[in-house]
């Protein structure tokens, strides 16, 4: 009978152990933790002040720039005026996309490879609402930035696939 429990707690054993999460699945599932977080709480902010941010953009007598300081200047407070219309759709997005991005990488941790699909989900519905919600004016500036960094996060999850199993 002890021959039977001693093989059952082998065998659990070494299922434990193949079920180890690897570093490089950890390290990417924290930064996607963090990344939701300031994600969420950016769309929370954003929501809150970006009219105040137009009325005061709108309010300043800006001095006529010329140029093309002058036309990202233009660009820049429009796509204020945008954010500010549209702000309950956006917030509505951020919070969706940011869930998708967090429940994905939350069934990775679990080694499931649903979750790399969930996660690419969120990634993808983030940049493509905002282009749909405030146009081409969307990809312009650090807006790009925001839309290359996903693309990024994906290709690291994708590399990483070989070790989701479910």
């Amino acid at each position: 009978m002890t021959d039977i429990n001693q093989n059952q707690d082998q065998l659990n054993l070494e299922s434990q152990e193949s079920v180890q999460l690897p570093s490089m699945l950890n390290v990417l599932t924290i930064l996607t933790y963090i990344g939701c977080a300031i994600g969420a709480i950016g769309g929370i902010y954003n929501y809150f002040t970006i009219c105040k941010s137009v009325e005061k953009l709108t309010s300043q007598d800006l001095p006529d720039m010329g140029g093309f300081i002058g036309k990202m200047m233009d660009s820049a407070i429009e796509l204020s005026i945008k954010q500010c219309d549209n702000r309950l759709v956006i917030f509505v997005a951020t919070m969706v996309t940011t869930l998708l991005c967090f429940f994905g990488a939350f069934m990775i941790r679990g080694l499931k490879k649903q979750g790399f699909i969930v996660y690419v989900l969120g990634e993808l519905i983030g940049p493509a609402s905002m282009m749909g919600i405030l146009g081409g004016a969307a990809f312009s500036g650090m807006m790009l930035f925001s839309a290359l960094f996903p693309v990024v996060m994906v290709i690291l999850y994708a590399t990483q696939r070989k070790y989701l199993v479910n």
